[in-house]
């Protein structure tokens, strides 16, 4: 092998072994950083301004006639625009129907039901709705969900509330031991979302069957909470 050939070896050589001692001692630096680790987490309640309610009607006999769906449906239709509520926040859900007679217990006349969707921004003239409507007639009203208009602005609040609830809690710790916060290293977000329980309305409708007329209901409708958690590195200086 020529002198040249060992030459540019051992330089290919020492190239290399530089390059694995300045990885080893990059490393070494990475260690050396100190950090801290904290969670923030922030909450708040709002009220709901889009509550859906689902209300079923139902054929039924009377006297030995029907009462068909269309007299249900457009029965509904006249009392939701007496309300006060846009007609277009009405919407049909599904439709159904039986011919079983469960007190003769034999088959009878097809009967027909019909579920609708309406959005209303507070539940608190519900109870005359009810009233409107033929007691017979009206199967079932439940809230289906609700929510609130603005719930992504309010969900962007509470992250932005998490993340400086952490970098506060950080901060107070390191001044307890005369350290001083550095820079942000990482961050993971705990995203709780929001929680919007069901509910039922059959004790307003108990309500609006009883003696007692014209009440409106001042009862405050469940809140709906907001939650996020922020887990964060900070570096120490």
């Amino acid at each position: 092998m020529h002198l040249n050939d060992k030459i540019s070896i051992m330089k290919n050589l020492l190239v290399a072994f530089l390059f694995i001692v300045s990885l080893g001692t990059m490393a070494q630096t990475k260690d050396k950083v100190r950090s801290i680790e904290v969670k923030g987490s922030s909450e708040i309640e709002i009220t709901p301004d889009e509550i859906f309610l689902r209300i079923t009607l139902k054929e039924y006999k009377k006297g030995g006639n029907k009462i068909d769906l269309n007299k249900l449906e457009s029965e509904l239709v006249r009392s939701v625009k007496k309300l006060g509520v846009p007609e277009q926040n009405l919407r049909v859900e599904n439709i159904n129907g039986y011919n079983w007679n469960w007190r003769k217990k034999k088959a009878d006349d097809f009967l027909g039901s019909k579920s609708f969707i309406l959005q209303v921004s507070d539940l608190k003239k519900m109870n005359n709705l009810v009233d409107m409507l033929d007691s017979e007639g009206l199967n079932n009203v439940n809230v289906q969900s609700y929510s609130h208009s603005d719930i992504e602005e309010y969900r962007k609040k509470v992250k932005v509330g998490a993340m400086k609830a952490a970098k506060e809690k950080a901060t107070y710790l390191l001044e307890s031991v005369d350290a001083e916060l550095g820079s942000l290293l990482e961050v993971q977000e705990i995203d709780y979302g929001y929680q919007a329980p069901m509910m039922s309305m059959r004790s307003n409708m108990a309500l609006a069957e009883s003696d007692v007329s014209g009440y409106q209901s001042e009862v405050e409708f469940m809140k709906i909470k907001v939650r996020a958690e922020i887990r964060v590195v900070f570096e120490i200086k």
